[in-house]
C-alpha cells in the first residue's frame, strides 16, 4: 500500500522530533500485535521484552540515535528477519513479521533520521492492515491506518498533550488490532 502524498509531503518537512512521533505511533499500533501473538512462547520473551523498551523509546525524543542502531541490530536477529527459503503462511508469522518491520524501520529513522526510513515504516503498517482487511470480511483497518496516520503527521513537536492522547489512542488501535487477528486464529 502506498503512503498518501499529502501524509509523505508532510513527513519531508517536518521536525526530526515531528518524524520521531510520526515513527513512534506507527510502532506503538504494531507492538500489541507482536507481544501478544508472541508471548505465549517463553523463547520470545527476550524478543517481546525488546519491542517493549523500543517502544516506549521511540516516544523519548531524547535517546540517543546509537541506542536505536542497537535495537535495529536486535530486530534484525529477529527470527521474523531472518533469511529463509519458506513463504510465511501462518497468521501469527504473518503479523509478527510485519510488526517487527515496521519496529525496524522506527528504529533505523531515530537511528539515521533519514525520512525514507519513516515512509517505509508508514508503507510496512498500510500494507500489514491492507492484508488484514482481506483476511477479514468487512475489515475497514487499511482506512483506518491512512487516517491515523494522516492525524500523526498533522501533529507539531510542540503538542505535548495531543501527543499524549495519540499514544493512548495508537494503544487502543493496536489491542483492537491484535483482537481481530487473535479471532482469526480461532476460525
Amino acid at each position: 500500500m502506498v503512503v498518501a502524498e499529502a501524509v509523505a509531503a508532510a513527513i519531508r518537512g517536518q521536525s526530526q522530533a515531528q518524524v520521531a512521533t510520526f515513527v513512534a505511533s506507527c510502532a506503538e499500533r504494531m507492538a500489541q500485535v507482536f507481544t501478544g501473538l508472541s508471548g505465549d512462547d517463553p523463547a520470545r520473551n527476550g524478543d517481546a521484552d525488546v519491542v517493549i523498551r523500543l517502544v516506549e523509546d521511540l516516544w523519548n525524543p531524547a535517546i540517543s540515535s546509537a541506542k536505536f542502531q542497537d535495537y535495529v541490530t536486535s530486530l534484525e536477529g529477529f527470527q521474523e528477519l531472518e533469511p529463509s527459503d519458506e513463504e510465511i503462511i501462518d497468521v501469527v508469522g504473518i503479523y509478527t513479521f510485519y510488526s517487527v518491520l515496521v519496529l525496524r524501520y522506527a528504529a533505523l529513522y531515530r537511528s539515521s533520521a533519514d525520512v525514507e526510513d519513516a515512509l517505509k515504516c508508514a508503507h510496512a503498517s498500510l500494507t500489514a492492515m491492507g492484508q488484514l482487511d482481506q483476511n477479514l470480511q468487512g475489515a475497514e483497518f487499511l482506512a483506518q491506518e491512512a487516517e491515523l496516520q494522516q492525524h500523526a503527521s498533522s501533529l507539531s513537536d510542540r503538542d505535548a498533550d495531543p501527543i499524549q492522547r495519540l499514544r493512548g489512542n495508537d494503544r487502543a488501535v493496536s489491542q483492537e488490532r491484535l483482537v481481530a487477528i487473535q479471532g482469526r486464529l480461532t476460525r
